[in-house]
């Protein structure tokens, strides 16, 4: 959590809040890496909750926010790809 607005300082913190340009990415790495140790076990609905659980903690959704296949990809992260390439 955190970190956003320090990517161009001397001390950035690379956080899903800062970093992260894709809310989709955020649930594939969920989806291929959790839980650790059975990595890939968890449902699809586990893999939306985590991600919405993710998402809200960094103040990027509401607490009561739906999370699912068609609202995922129009989430508006707080740095986009291309405006971190021109930095």
């Amino acid at each position: 959590m955190g970190g956003q607005g320090t990517l161009t300082s001397l001390h950035p913190k690379l956080t899903v809040g800062s970093y992260w340009p894709f809310s989709t990415t955020i649930f594939d790495y969920i989806r291929r890496a959790m839980p650790r140790y059975q990595e890939g076990s968890l449902s699809v609905d586990e893999v939306y909750s985590l991600t919405a659980f993710v998402l809200y903690r960094n103040e990027i959704i509401k607490e009561d926010d739906v999370i699912d296949a068609k609202s995922l990809p129009k989430i508006q992260m707080p740095i986009a790809m291309d405006s971190f390439l021109r930095s």
